[in-house]
This record gives C-alpha cells, structure tokens and sequence, in this order.
C-alpha cells in the first residue's frame, strides 16, 4: 500500500466555483509534483455539497495534467458522502473521456 504523503482538507460547508477550486488543486498538484510515489488524501469530512464546477476544477482538470491511471493511484478521497463522492467521480470520468478522444 502506498505511504500517505498528504491530507489536504477541503473545506466544510457547500463547495462552488471554479475559482475557489484552484488553490485546492494547485496544493495537491504540487504535492504530487515533489513526490514521485506516494498518496495524497483528499478529506471531504466537511463537504456537504460540491458543485460539478468545483469538482472538476479541483480534481477532474488533474486527469488532464496527469493522466487517469496516475491520477487513481496517487489520490484517495476519504470521508466523504456518497454525494459528494459521486460527484467528484463523475468530473473524473468526463475529464478520462475528454483525454480518450485527444489522444
């Protein structure tokens, strides 16, 4: 099983906006970035919504940047709702299909 190397906490309450997003991508690519292996944890425990936008700003768009198998690998989302979990999935999935027809 691969060493936690991280836990970035997303923040509670209901999360929208690609805007407020980015700086919660920018920590977990940056940590993935100094770190070869390893795991991140994203911890949802807070969230109690989270918009299609903030989800794939936050993590769909790091399918693109990474990869999808890569990306699988190196994050877990733990305590997080099945709502919010699913949405997360489902901006995963669509960033997966966009990369599939690039390339």
């Amino acid at each position: 099983m691969a060493r936690v190397i991280k836990t970035v906490v997303l923040p509670d309450g209901a999360l929208a906006s690609r805007r407020n997003a980015i700086p919660y991508r920018q920590e977990i690519l940056q940590v993935l970035s100094e770190n070869s292996d390893g795991l991140v944890n994203i911890d949802l425990k807070g969230v109690k919504t989270i918009s299609g936008s903030f989800a794939d700003e936050c993590i769909g768009v790091l399918v693109m940047q990474l990869g999808f198998e890569n990306l699988i690998k190196r994050i877990k989302l733990i305590n997080g709702s099945q709502n919010v979990v699913r949405s997360i999935a489902d901006a995963i999935n669509i960033r997966k299909l966009e990369l599939a027809t690039q390339g």
